[in-house]
């Protein structure tokens, strides 16, 4: 059972973000980080701008609705700041991976001018694979459920062998201390 009265982390702002996620930052989807709960949930949103380069560049044709390669990424990413976010010095040379496989239920479509938020949550961990749930909403609608499983990487011989490594709010401090806001 997981404890329901995790320490909660202030939100992250881009800049924070950049700083955490090993991907180019024209790349990053996520804006911003809303309410996260390492190692159980967190809550990101972008605002889905025209405007915006990279959202132009993936909406074909001037299309109104986001390709749904996007509302991956967009849970992948969520679901890596937080694996990001719930390490410990218990953890030792393990790095998290990004989510390699999933399975996604697309349920309406994601429009330009909308803001998308994405709600991850740990489903299980067991030997360094976590899987992730994700729902991912605009505007209040259900947008996409999607299912992540990440794997350990096999060449880091440092593995979590069980969920007994929590963050704890010390360790939690500890880690994040060069992130302004997340104290």
């Amino acid at each position: 059972m997981r404890d329901t009265d995790a320490p909660s982390l202030s939100p992250l702002r881009r800049a924070e973000i950049e700083r955490l996620l090993p991907i180019a930052p024209e790349w990053i989807l996520v804006e911003r980080v809303v309410e996260c709960r390492p190692p159980d949930y967190i809550r990101t949103c972008r605002r889905i701008e025209a405007g915006d380069a990279f959202v132009a560049a993936h909406v074909p044709g001037g299309a109104q609705a986001l390709r749904e390669s996007l509302l991956i990424e967009f849970a992948q990413q969520s679901a890596y700041l937080l694996a990001l976010l719930s390490r410990t010095e218990h953890d030792g040379a393990s790095q998290p991976r990004p989510p390699a496989r999933c399975s996604a239920q697309f349920l309406a479509s994601a429009s330009v001018g909308e803001l998308l938020v994405a709600e991850v949550m740990l489903d299980d961990m067991a030997d360094g694979v976590v899987l992730h749930d994700a729902i991912l909403t605009c505007d209040e609608r259900i947008v996409c459920r999607v299912r992540m499983f990440a794997a350990p990487d096999p060449s880091v011989k440092h593995r979590v062998k069980s969920p007994a490594s929590r963050v704890t709010a010390r360790e939690g401090r500890a880690r994040r201390r060069d992130i302004p806001g997340a104290d």
